[in-house]
């Protein structure tokens, strides 16, 4: 097989839904009938050498020296915005099958995490330059995507693709609607089934190559799970936190329908619509303590959560919300990353999350650890602008029995 096909070949295979289609798209877009077993067989194979360079860079780069890390690459082209983005997917693994263990017989899901390293620009303003909520947020599609988005920490195995599918509708509505919002100029791309501490790693390493340690303006971005705030202080602690508007917004929705539940017998009975606008603006102003406040006020009135509450009781849910804007209070400081020209939402991570997941996602795909990994790689690599691939065919060519390496002449 010529070096050509076998790079159409790995881009079906990793790439497009499955082995299968990849095969017929090589009979019919390229008139080779490859099978979908060899195609297979060959993004296991270069997708492991690949996975086999990357382990080796981060190596080298936990090998430098702490102040080398804080220069970044010397190669690379420092952006005027470095922003880095990160959250994690869902797919199904097979290596548990035949272990009697029942729990580890259950757990079909993993998650792999996904990390985008985006360059932009932007400008920066002496004061917010847009102090007021925008109105289109407080209608009613608006709020109905925002409750899709709620119900996620409530029933994360029903509501997990409407809720994605919601959080990434609202984000790029505000990012378009906002005329101000920092703009794309290039994103590199790493996923991965490793722990969250090998992640943080690899993250770092291929933020160095980009020159990210360098930028002036830096931003890290991304929802409240404990690991992502952890990879931050490790690795990133020179970016400005921020948590993503749109889930700050969802526990918001989420509280005040607790809220109206609660009270819909009383007197005095909230509309939670209403009542989220209100928190809404608030928070798009930067006034947390006064979202925080109004939620402590109300547990006062309405009580704690018993220990046995459900995550769909009213009570656990202002409780819920409570905590997590107690814990986030720091990142929320969105007039201030408006002024100085910052992201507030994730979209662009939501938005790769869904391309990765369509080649690794479904409810009939189960993977391997390796083969997973391989495959992962691969489909980072293709989603990355600076081609990472197109270096690792010379080097694969290279590392080939009796392939000499030529190189042209001056």
């Amino acid at each position: 097989m010529t070096p050509q096909v076998m790079q159409k070949a790995l881009w079906a295979g990793s790439n497009l839904g499955s082995y299968d289609v990849a095969a017929e798209a090589m009979l019919r877009l390229a008139g080779l009938p490859i099978s979908a077993k060899r195609i297979r067989h060959m993004v296991i194979q270069l997708g492991n050498e690949r996975v086999a360079e990357r382990d080796a860079e981060i190596e080298r780069y936990k090998a430098m020296y702490f102040s080398k890390q804080l220069m970044g690459s010397m190669a690379a082209t420092v952006p005027q915005l470095a922003v880095i983005m990160l959250d994690g997917g869902r797919y199904q693994r097979r290596d548990h099958f035949g272990v009697k263990t029942l729990s580890l017989r259950k757990k079909n899901w993993f998650e792999d995490k996904v990390g985008c390293l985006l360059s932009m620009k932007s400008q920066t303003y002496d004061s917010d330059p847009m102090p007021e909520l925008p109105a289109w947020l407080a209608t009613s599609s608006a709020i109905a995507e925002l409750a899709k988005m709620a119900e996620l920490a409530v029933k994360p195995e029903v509501f997990e693709a409407d809720a994605s599918e919601s959080e990434q509708t609202l984000s790029e509505a505000l990012e378009t609607a906002i005329d101000l919002a920092p703009k794309l100029l290039s994103r590199e791309v790493i996923a991965s089934g490793a722990d969250s501490e090998a992640f943080g790693w690899h993250l770092a390493m291929r933020a160095w190559h980009q020159g990210f340690p360098a930028a002036k303006r830096q931003a890290f971005v991304a929802d409240g799970a404990r690991v992502n705030w952890t990879i931050h202080q490790t690795h990133f602690r020179h970016a400005v936190p921020i948590l993503d508007l749109m889930h700050a917004l969802s526990y918001a929705y989420s509280a005040a329908k607790g809220v109206a539940e609660l009270t819909k017998e009383e007197p005095t009975k909230t509309d939670a619509c209403s009542l989220w606008v209100e928190w809404a603006e608030w928070i798009w102003k930067g006034c947390v303590d006064r979202v925080i406040a109004a939620l402590r006020e109300h547990q006062t009135h309405l009580g704690q959560p018993p220990d046995d509450a459900s995550p769909t009781d009213p009570r656990e849910r202002i409780d819920r919300a409570l905590t997590y804007y107690e814990n986030h209070q720091s990142r929320m400081n969105y007039p201030e990353y408006r002024r100085l020209g910052l992201p507030l939402t994730s979209s662009h991570i939501e938005s790769t999350i869904k391309q990765i997941n369509r080649r690794v996602k479904g409810s009939e795909k189960f993977w391997s650890k390796s083969t997973s990994e391989a495959v992962l790689q691969l489909r980072a690599d293709y989603l990355s602008a600076s081609d990472p691939l197109k270096s690792f065919w010379l080097r694969h060519q290279s590392r080939q029995t009796g392939v000499n390496a030529y190189t042209h002449a001056p």
